[in-house]
């Protein structure tokens, strides 16, 4: 099937990745499932769907030729649902919904059956589940015990599970529950065991009152969420300290912080803000969602005046603010209630992507005062000309329906400000998959890399290199071969002494930037954006909890509406986006660390034998309920040679299996596979039991498995040493693959992202 379109095309420059994420993601298929699309024509059938709502045929006409010559010039693109789903009559056109909960069996049912409903058409979901009345609370209709807000959490992610977006991607979901609720401590521990929840994002909403008792040690206290009677009593800072430990270990939860999302909510008068979209960026009120899109800021870079071209910008978000409008009137929505507060308030989010591309065009450091005050300027100029915009609209088209219950109709208020068509009109949104397709950076996030691998369809792996940085290290002399393969295989810029101090500092990525000055960015976009601003404060691995608590009281502080944080190798799926997979060669590249590996020059499989008598080494584990012991037999040099694995009844199925296991990696072990590579290949194996451990080292395993590679990794296992140009992951880095098409997964703006083919998961 191809539209026809009136639309006058002309070529998009789009990088190979973007062409491969376009072609297995956006492009129309015919019922054979061959791609029937360019992605010239899907730009001329989003440009055209979404001007048929203006007023005439003339109008129609002019804007979607103009809509259509700002998104293949990639200046501007919509959310992804907009892209997919426009022109179709299928899906729906927003990316992000709030979905209300409240205290009854009808509600929670209601809410699945809708969460199904939204996310079939291509849709993310948020919750509140402060409503719900804590575990065990009395029920007074069936005389049974309430199931308590996790147990709708996990019925929840069930009915996700069930559900692949529009056909595209996974759900996504994001849950809240308010710090004052009593089931809050078993909430903040919801993810810890690495499998639960796993298409859920969480946060606690935590009120300004609770961060003070933080801040001050003193006591909190919770309430029943029907009755608002305290409940118990809570140590703020033992509290918040469990809190920082699970994010801490998974990444999981983040924070809202309501107060201040409910300071700037344009409708009071239609209720208090309680959750979020999945990535924390959109505050809505139930059954609202949120049309988004954002500008590609590197775009009005001009080199020549060293400046951005202010004036092109201000035009871009207007006519952005005007296609984000017309999308929320040519959306079918999957509900009517969601069709009814939509049109309402009229909320649209135009955001920026590019940022880091544009700081390195400018020669500005990510950590420096004066990429800050760029980042101030440039949310500062789109929000007066998105705000200008939606007067002009609001002039043509009339203001949102819900203006006389706004605070922008109190005129004690607001005596200045003028009528708006939309309630909100900017937002920081992610922007994984249309930055892949802008050939953008993410959103605000600094650059997750400068190099990494790229798997082709042969299965051949490529080094890619940021051309910006390959441009600039060859301008200063210090470009090498060596010195992109390092950096694709994980290698810190921050440490290579043969790349000049200025180039380290402006090419820093996302974990060479100190954690203060991502907090201190979304704060500086923040205090100048409608909605919130969606961005990961990446850690280094040997962060702290209580580093990651300075991290959440900083964004407090300075007045961001949420944070999330990730720790590098903190989630059982590790997300480094650079090392190739241990078993994969590259050219270039050393060998796999093979511990306990006997030098072999025949060409031949030798087997390298273990002496009669020989020291060995027992460990006793637990993982869930399961407990077990693994021996270690050691050859000479002290390397281990052999593995006993005891677990369940003798004769059992578990037993022989991993007896099966212990078997083939003595046999693997002797003849000469590195450690390292078996423990690549069997951590992160997902099987019953998992859980929580008794071991400070490894606090949760996804299966035995998993548990014990783990620890012989931390026991017997080295890092490969820093040389010649060449590095391996340290032993923590498991490199988790896209489940499409095998590239490494990175993390950014709280999702997993695959920039080879375009694959996201919120969650």
């Amino acid at each position: 099937m191809v539209i026809e379109s009136h639309v006058q095309q002309h070529p998009v420059p789009l990088s190979d990745n973007a062409r491969t994420v376009l072609d297995r993601r956006y492009l129309l298929r015919d019922p054979g499932g061959a791609v029937v699309e360019t992605p010239e024509g899907m730009f001329a059938r989003v440009a055209e769907a979404i001007a048929a709502v203006e007023a005439d045929d003339a109008q129609r006409a002019t804007w979607a030729q103009r809509f259509y010559d700002e998104m293949a010039a990639l200046r501007f693109l919509p959310n992804s649902p907009t892209l997919m789903n426009a022109g179709t009559e299928r899906g729906t056109l927003a990316a992000c919904f709030v979905l209300p909960v409240e205290d009854s069996l009808d509600s929670i049912m209601h809410t699945a059956y809708a969460a199904a409903m939204v996310q079939k058409f291509g849709g993310g979901t948020g919750f509140s589940l402060s409503r719900l009345r804590r575990v065990g609370a009395p029920i007074a209709s069936t005389h049974g015990a309430a199931c308590g807000p996790l147990s709708v959490l996990y019925h929840y992610d069930d009915v996700s599970r069930l559900v692949t977006q529009g056909g595209k991607r996974e759900g996504a979901n994001m849950a809240v529950l308010r710090v004052d609720h009593p089931d809050i401590r078993a909430f903040i521990h919801a993810k810890d065991d690495g499998v639960s929840a796993q298409r859920f994002n969480i946060s606690v909403g935590v009120t300004d009152a609770f961060m003070r008792a933080v801040a001050e040690g003193g006591r909190f206290d919770l309430r029943d969420p029907q009755t608002g009677a305290v409940t118990a009593s809570e140590d703020a800072r033992a509290l918040f300290g469990e809190l920082t430990h699970s994010a801490w270990l998974t990444g999981d939860p983040g924070l809202i912080f309501l107060d201040e999302v409910n300071r700037h909510n344009p409708t009071p008068a239609l209720g208090t803000i309680e959750a979020t979209n999945p990535c924390g960026e959109v505050p809505l009120l139930p059954w609202e969602a949120c049309t988004l899109g954002s500008i590609n800021v590197a775009r009005f870079w001009r080199e020549d005046a060293h400046d951005l071209d202010w004036e092109a910008l201000a035009d871009t978000v207007a006519l952005g603010v005007r296609f984000l409008d017309n999308v929320v009137e040519a959306n079918h929505f999957p509900l009517p209630e969601i069709a009814e507060a939509v049109r309402g308030n009229r909320k649209i989010g135009l955001g920026v992507m590019g940022f880091a591309d544009l700081l390195i065009a400018a020669g500005l450091a990510y950590d420096s005062e004066a990429a800050l005050a760029l980042g101030r300027r440039l949310a500062t100029e789109i929000g007066r000309a998105a705000d200008a915009a939606s007067i002009a609209l609001a002039a043509e088209r009339g203001v949102f329906p819900n203006w006389e219950r706004s605070v922008y109709a109190d005129a004690t208020l607001h005596p200045d400000l003028p009528r708006y068509r939309n309630a909100t009109r900017t937002c920081i949104a992610p922007t994984g998959t249309i930055a892949i397709i802008a050939g953008a950076s993410s959103g605000i996030e600094p650059l997750f890399s400068l190099a990494h691998y790229r798997r082709m369809g042969d299965g051949t792996l490529l080094a890619e290199v940021s051309e910006a940085f390959e441009r600039a290290a060859m301008e200063r002399g210090c470009y090498s071969d060596g010195l992109m393969e390092a950096l694709a295989r994980g290698a810190r810029l921050a440490d290579r002494d043969d790349v000049p101090p200025d180039l380290r500092r402006r090419f820093a990525t996302a974990h060479e930037v100190p954690p203060e000055w991502h907090v201190r960015m979304q704060a500086a976009f923040q205090a100048h954006t409608d909605l919130a601003v969606s961005k990961t404060v990446n850690l280094p691995h040997e962060v702290t909890p209580a580093e990651i608590g300075e991290v959440f009281a900083l964004a407090h502080s300075l007045g961001c509406k949420g944070v999330t944080v990730y720790r590098d190798g903190s989630r059982d799926v590790q997300v480094l986006a650079h090392e190739a997979a241990a078993d994969e060669p590259v050219a270039g590249a050393r060998p796999p660390h093979a511990l306990g590996a006997a030098a072999n020059t025949s060409g031949e499989p030798q087997r390298r034998h273990l002496p009669d008598e020989r020291h060995a080494v027992t460990h006793k584990f637990r993982v869930g309920e399961q407990e077990g012991y693994v021996t270690v037999g050691l050859f000479e040099d002290g390397t281990p040679g052999e593995v006993f694995i005891t677990m369940a009844k003798e004769g059992s199925t578990a037993s022989g299996l991993m007896d099966a296991v212990a078997m083939m990696t003595s046999l693997s072990l002797q003849y000469g596979v590195g450690l390292e590579k078996l423990a690549a290949k069997f951590e992160n194996t997902r099987f019953e039991p998992h859980g929580l451990t008794a071991n400070p080292d490894i606090p949760v395993a996804t299966s035995v498995l998993d548990y014990i590679f783990r620890w012989l990794r931390l026991r017997f296992g080295a890092p490969v040493e820093a040389g010649d140009g060449q590095v391996t992951a340290a032993p923590h880095a498991s490199g988790s693959t896209c489940p499409d098409c095998g590239a490494q997964l990175e993390f950014v703006e709280g999702c997993l992202l695959c920039r080879t083919c375009g694959y996201n998961k919120c969650g």
